[in-house]
């Protein structure tokens, strides 16, 4: 059943914590935050050691910035979502950001992903598993601890979800491997991918 609109969750993440071990081994690594900005999502990277940026890539993109410059350009198939060099991140925090992008974006912003995460990186993400929540509320997510995370629902109008398949998934993350996959109770994969090495 779809959680009721302003009822958060708090769920058990199984990827989290593998995620949280890599990272405490690296020096300094980078982690990109896409998801709403929460401050103790930041905070908790920062005690890791990380170097944190956060970007939301689902806040309304203005069609001129304030800069003067067009804003970006989502119908553009050579658009690079991601206004960050090449090979810049250990780790991005993808959320459930695929959830709303149709197969053509969603496609282009997985190249993008690549693009920009270090080979041997790893991208954290959540699926949509069943058709009974392409309704549920636009969630923000924060960081509890090491193993939760609350779910919180947010009003949106971008309500109606993708629901991917693996085969869909394993199309768009055709440069990575899937490190860890676990089915949430909610029904929702919760994944890490992390980029190839070169051969």
């Amino acid at each position: 059943p779809a959680t009721p609109a302003g009822e958060s969750k708090l769920q058990t993440s199984h990827v989290l914590p593998r995620l949280a071990h890599r990272l405490s081994g690296l020096t300094h690594p980078r982690v990109l935050d896409m998801g709403s900005v929460v401050g103790g999502n930041l905070q908790f990277f920062i005690e890791l050691g990380c170097k944190i940026t956060s970007d939301d890539l689902l806040k309304p993109v203005a069609v001129v910035r304030p800069d003067g410059q067009q804003g970006i350009d989502w119908k553009n198939p050579t658009t690079n979502r991601l206004d960050h060099a090449d090979d810049t991140y250990e780790a991005i925090i993808a959320w459930d950001i695929f959830d709303f992008l149709p197969p053509s974006e969603a496609q282009i912003f997985a190249k993008d992903l690549y693009r920009v995460v270090k080979p041997g990186g790893v991208v954290l993400c959540y699926f949509t598993s069943r058709e009974t929540e392409r309704r549920e509320a636009h969630r923000r997510y924060r960081i509890q601890g090491q193993d939760k995370i609350e779910w919180i629902p947010v009003s949106t109008t971008r309500m109606l979800r993708q629901v991917y398949q693996n085969r869909d998934i394993n199309l768009f993350f055709a440069g990575f491997r899937t490190h860890t996959a676990f089915v949430l109770q909610n029904g929702t994969r919760e994944m890490l991918l992390e980029k190839k090495l070169p051969s």
